[in-house]
């Protein structure tokens, strides 16, 4: 697991830090979740942890573990609902289009996401 950055006392994976701008929301935000959280709680990887805080009216999730020199490493990060123009929000979009589409509309798009459109 190679570092990206270290910020606020952490280790920021690229990863993380990848999911922050793809997601369009804070590396300080993220921070604060995990640094404050309302909730902490087991995550579903062997050894890591789930961080939430409400902020505004989101809910933001930073997953974290300890590095085996007993240094915190922020793995992921995400906010939902998702920010709008983000790759979640996108990728929300783009499944609901697919569910209300026919048979053929569904191969269509399909063709199109195997193309690259």
């Amino acid at each position: 697991m190679a570092p990206g950055s270290y910020y606020g006392g952490a280790i920021w994976t690229n990863h993380s830090l990848e999911r922050l701008k793809d997601r369009r929301f804070t590396q300080s935000l993220a921070l604060k979740a995990f640094l404050h959280p309302d909730s902490k709680k087991k995550g579903k990887q062997q050894g890591t942890m789930e961080y939430v805080k409400k902020h505004q009216n989101s809910l933001i999730t930073v997953v974290a573990k300890k590095n085996e020199k007993r240094q915190w490493v922020i793995l992921s990060c995400w906010i939902d609902p998702p920010l709008k123009g983000s790759v979640d929000i996108k990728s929300k979009q783009k499944y609901l289009k697919y569910k209300k589409a026919t048979l053929w509309g569904r191969v269509w798009l399909e063709i199109k996401g195997g193309l690259g459109f």
